[in-house]
């Protein structure tokens, strides 16, 4: 869980549903957009129960809003018109991915078989509330994208 001073669940909850109506969603549009349960997203928005440190980058990313803020309220408040749920920017993500060759597969299944890689896709699915699969892929996609970024440089 994450803990801090200046960490206040029932302010982030007042953030997430700021972004949730100007997203026009429900509770449970939300819930089922971020992979969580619309239990664990409706204590989150009444600022009960725990979130994750890694559950809390996730929604970050997914919103587009500076953790700063989501979590602390720190820095200015985001733009609200350039919110876009990242379930959009999934689509457009799509684009920028590579193509499924033999390459990349055998690639996906090296990183896969890694010891590390398995244990860890179980703490990360275990502290962030999503699935073990769900976490592999994060930590595969993660691997592969900074292995071409150290290829670039």
């Amino acid at each position: 869980m994450l803990k801090s001073n200046n960490f206040n669940l029932t302010e982030i909850g007042k953030r997430l549903k700021a972004i949730r109506k100007h997203l026009h969603k429900t509770q449970f549009q939300m819930a089922k957009d971020l992979g969580i349960s619309l239990s664990h997203y409706s204590k989150l928005e009444i600022g009960i129960g725990g979130m994750s440190r890694g559950l809390g980058v996730a929604l970050s990313k997914h919103f587009g809003v500076p953790i700063s803020w989501l979590l602390y309220g720190e820095g200015e408040k985001p733009d609200f018109s350039t919110i876009t749920m990242n379930v959009a920017g999934i689509d457009s993500d799509m684009a920028n991915r590579p193509t499924v060759t033999e390459d990349l597969i055998a690639k996906i299944i090296e990183i896969i078989e890694q010891d590390e890689i398995k244990p860890l896709a179980e703490k990360i699915a275990t502290t962030t509330n999503i699935t073990y699969h769900r976490a592999l892929a994060m930590l595969v996609r993660e691997k592969i994208r900074a292995e071409e970024i150290e290829r670039k440089a």
